[in-house]
C-alpha cells in the first residue's frame, strides 16, 4: 500500500445541511462547467465554505450531491496531476492507495483483492477516487468521490467538459451520494471553489497570521518549549536512535538558564533552530517554517568583504570583494580571537537538515555557508581576521546592497552553474556524448505518467548505446512510485526483497492538538504491531520492483550521485545498487540509505512564539540490512569517490564526477 496524508481545513457535517433556502445563489460571469452532468450550476449543492457543525469549520469545499453514477466532468482545461483512490476518515486528512491501474474501478478490484477492505476505518463505499487537475491558469481542482473506469494518466490533458467519472461517495458524514470539490490556488494555499462557477462565495482569505511576540516570559518559553520536546518524542519515529540521553539532559539545563528571566524571540529561535541541528537532533526533513529573525525576516542585511569557507580541517577565505581579492585562497588562522578548531566546531554544531551520520550534506554546508559561524547577519560587525601570512585585517560588515562583487565570480561556464541550469530547466533530458555513451539527467522524480512514458520512448531510442549515465545531482526526490518505474526500465531481473517497510511510532500523539494539519492518527489505518517491536508498521507490498517488459535498458549503467541527491533521489541509485545494476559514482547521498523519512509531517505551532517546526511521522525503511558497502546511518557510500573540491563548487569549468564516470567507461569499470 502506498499511503500518503494530506492536508484538509475544516470539519462539516452534512445533518446540518438540510436545504439551500438560506444560501442565496447569483448568476455571475462563469468560467468553469459545474461538474454534474446534467446539473444546473448550483444545484446539488448542500455544503459550502465556512459553515460550521459543532464550532468546527468547512473552509475551503463544496458538497455536491447527485445520484449515485452520475457522469462528473472537468470544469475547465487543464492537466491530470494526480489521481487515486482513497477515503477521509476526517475532514482533517485524506489517505490514498495508488497502484499501476489506470481507472478508479480498477483499483477497487486491486484494492479488494489485496484485503485492503477489512483496514479501512470508513464504510467501504465511502473509499472513493480522487483526482486533481491543474487548470491553464495555474490553480488546481480536487474532486473527491469519483468511480469509474475511464482511463487516466498524470500528465495527460483535459477538456473543460471531458468525463472524469462517476457520482460515488466522499465524506461518511454525508449519508447520500455526493462529491467534494476544493481549490488551490497558483500559491499552494487554499483558493475560492465558488466564484469560479459563478456563485456567490462565502469562502474567506485566510488572514494575515499574528506577528511573533518581542519577548517571551519564563513560563511561556518554558511551556512552548516542553510542547516542542513533546513533540519530537512523539512524532518523529527516529528520537531515541538519534537524541542521546546526555545530549538531551544538557540541552535542556541549557534552556532552562537561557530561560530564568524571560527571552527575546530571536534568542528563543536560536534554541528552536538548535534543536534541529548537531547539538541536539537533525534530519533532512525537520525543518521550521517560521523564517529566521536574524537570516530571512530582516529589513536590511549586512554581509562581510571576506567571506569564509570550511574544507576538512581548513578555514580560508572562500570569497572576497575587489579590496581583499589578493587574499583568496589564504588560510585564515583566527577570527576574532578563534582558532580554525573552534570556528570549525561552532559552525558544525549550526548545521541541520541531514540524515544520521551523513557527512557529505555537512562538508558540503561548511563550504557554502558562512553565517553558520554567526548565527544572525542582521547587524553591521567588524571581525578581525588572522590570514597564514600574518596579515590582519579588519574587516567591517556592510549593507547587502553596499557590497559591490564578490570575486571569484561563477560564471556560465562553470560546470556547477551548467549543472543548475539543467536541472532547473526540465525534469529530465538525454544528451549522446558519443557514439557508445549517452547521458540522462534526471532532475525530478515528480513525474507524471506522460513523463514516464516520454522517458521510456528516449530509452527505446538508446537502447543500443553501451554505455548510460545518469545524473541524480540537484535532484530533491519526488514520488516513491516514480523511482520504482523509472528502476523497472534498468533492472535486469526482479529485485532483491529487502522487507522494506514504513514505521510510526506507538503513541497518544497528544501534541498534535498543537498541529496545524494533523488532529488525530487514524489516517495511519493499515498499520499493526509486530511482536516483539516498538511503533505500527506497514508492510511496503510493492517493494519487489520487476523489470519493465515492453522498455529495458541492458547496457552498462554509472550513476552520478552526490549530497544534492536527495530523499527519492537516494531511493533510486540505492535500488540500482543494491541490485548490482550501476555503478555509483561521486559522493554520499543527502538522504540516508536504510531509511527516509521524506513522507508525512506534522506542523507544529508552538502557542506562545507562534514557531512553526516540521517533524516527520513516517519512516520508510528500505533495507535494514547493515554491510561495510552499506553501513548504519549513512547515505549511500559511491563505488568510486570524488572528494567535494572547491574548485568544483565556484570556479571550474571540467565536471569531476562525470569525468570520473568516463574515465571508468575508458578503463570497462563496472561492478
Amino acid at each position: 500500500m502506498n499511503l500518503k496524508s494530506g492536508f484538509v481545513f475544516a470539519l462539516f457535517a452534512a445533518a446540518l445541511i438540510s436545504s439551500l433556502s438560506s444560501f442565496p445563489l447569483y448568476s455571475q460571469n462563469s468560467s468553469w462547467l459545474w461538474p454534474v452532468t446534467g446539473y444546473e450550476t448550483g444545484r446539488g449543492l448542500i455544503g459550502w465554505p465556512q459553515q460550521e457543525m459543532d464550532g468546527e469549520l468547512n473552509f475551503d469545499k463544496i458538497f455536491i450531491s447527485a445520484p449515485e453514477g452520475t457522469e462528473v466532468v472537468c470544469p475547465a482545461d487543464g492537466t491530470v496531476s494526480f489521481f487515486s483512490v482513497g477515503f477521509n476518515d476526517s475532514m482533517n486528512s485524506t489517505s490514498s492507495y495508488h497502484f499501476e491501474a489506470d481507472n478508479f474501478d480498477a483499483i477497487f478490484q486491486e484494492l479488494a483483492r489485496k484485503g485492503e477492505y477489512e483496514f479501512l476505518p470508513v464504510p467501504a463505499e465511502y473509499l472513493g477516487g480522487t483526482i486533481m487537475i491543474r487548470t491553464d491558469d495555474g490553480r488546481t481542482i480536487c474532486i473527491y468521490g469519483l468511480s469509474g473506469d475511464i482511463p487516466l494518466k498524470t500528465g495527460m490533458r483535459l477538456g473543460k467538459g471531458d468525463a472524469i467519472g462517476k457520482v460515488k461517495y466522499a465524506y461518511h458524514k454525508i449519508k447520500e451520494p455526493h462529491i467534494m470539490l476544493s481549490v488551490t490556488g497558483r500559491d499552494g494555499a487554499p483558493d475560492d471553489p465558488m466564484s469560479p462557477f459563478g456563485l456567490k462565495s462565502t469562502f474567506v482569505e485566510p488572514g494575515e497570521p499574528e506577528p511573533a511576540p518581542e519577548w517571551l516570559t519564563r513560563e511561556q518559553a518554558e511551556e512552548d518549549f516542553s510542547i516542542l520536546v513533546e513533540a519530537y518524542r512523539e512524532c518523529f519515529p527516529q528520537w531515541e536512535r538519534v537524541v542521546a540521553p546526555e545530549r538531551m539532559r544538557a540541552f535542556e539545563a541549557g534552556a532552562a538558564e537561557a530561560f530564568k528571566e524571560g527571552i527575546g524571540y530571536p534568542e528563543f529561535y536560536g534554541i528552536v533552530y538548535a534543536s534541529t541541528t548537531s547539538r541536539l537532533m537533525h534530519d533532512s526533513h525537520i525543518r521550521l517554517r517560521t523564517p529566521s529573525p536574524g537570516i530571512d525576516a530582516v529589513p536590511q542585511k549586512y554581509v562581510p568583504n571576506i567571506i569564509h569557507g570550511i574544507l576538512g580541517d581548513t578555514v580560508f577565505v572562500r570569497h572576497a570583494t575587489e579590496k581583499y581579492r589578493e587574499h583568496l585562497g589564504k588560510r585564515i588562522v583566527s577570527m576574532d580571537g578563534m582558532q580554525s578548531g573552534e570556528i570549525i566546531g561552532r559552525s558544525r554544531d549550526m548545521v541541520s537538515g541531514y540524515d544520521g551520520d551523513n557527512e557529505s550534506v555537512v562538508d558540503r554546508l561548511l563550504l557554502v555557508r558562512y553565517w553558520y559561524l554567526y548565527g544572525s547577519v542582521d547587524v553591521p560587525r567588524t571581525v578581525e581576521i588572522v590570514l597564514e601570512d600574518g596579515t590582519v585585517i579588519e574587516d567591517e560588515w556592510v549593507r547587502q546592497e553596499d557590497s559591490g562583487t564578490y570575486y571569484p565570480q561563477m560564471t556560465k561556464n562553470t560546470a556547477q552553474y551548467r549543472r543548475m541550469a539543467a536541472s532547473a530547466s526540465g525534469k529530465f533530458g538525454f544528451d549522446r556524448i558519443d557514439d557508445s555513451t549517452v547521458l540522462f539527467r534526471l532532475g525530478s522524480f515528480d513525474l507524471t505518467d506522460t513523463d514516464l512514458e516520454n522517458i521510456a520512448g528516449s530509452l527505446a531510442h538508446y537502447r543500443d548505446v553501451p554505455n548510460m549515465i545518469i545524473d541524480v545531482r540537484y535532484n530533491a526526490g519526488g514520488d516513491d512510485a516514480a523511482v520504482r518505474k523509472v528502476a523497472s526500465y534498468f533492472l535486469n531481473g526482479p529485485s532483491v526483497d529487502t522487507g522494506s517497510y514504513r514505521m510510526v511510532n506507538d503513541t497518544l500523539f497528544n501534541s498534535l492538538r498543537y498541529s496545524l494539519n494533523y488532529y488525530e492518527m487514524s489516517v495511519f489505518g493499515g498499520y499493526g504491531r509486530r511482536e516483539g517491536k516498538p511503533g505500527f508498521y506497514s508492510d511496503d507490498r510493492i517493494g519487489v520492483i520487476i523489470p519493465d517488459s515492453t522498455v529495458n535498458y541492458g547496457g552498462r549503467l554509472y550513476v552520478l550521485a552526490d549530497e544534492t541527491s536527495n530523499s527519492a533521489a537516494t531511493l533510486f541509485p540505492s535500488i540500482l545498487s543494491r541490485n548490482r545494476r550501476a555503478v555509483i559514482v561521486g559522493r554520499e547521498t543527502g538522504s540516508g540509505y536504510h531509511y527516509i523519512t521524506g513522507y508525512d509531517y506534522a506542523r507544529i505551532m508552538l502557542p506562545n512564539s507562534r514557531i512553526v517546526v516540521q517533524i516527520p511521522l513516517v519512516k520508510y525503511v528500505l533495507d535494514d540490512v547493515v554491510t561495510e558497502r552499506y553501513p548504519a546511518g549513512r547515505g549511500l557510500l559511491p563505488d568510486y569517490d570524488v572528494p567535494l573540491t572547491y574548485e568544483e563548487i565556484y570556479t571550474s569549468c571540467e565536471d569531476p564526477v562525470l569525468e570520473k564516470a568516463l574515465d571508468l567507461i575508458n578503463e570497462r569499470k563496472i561492478l
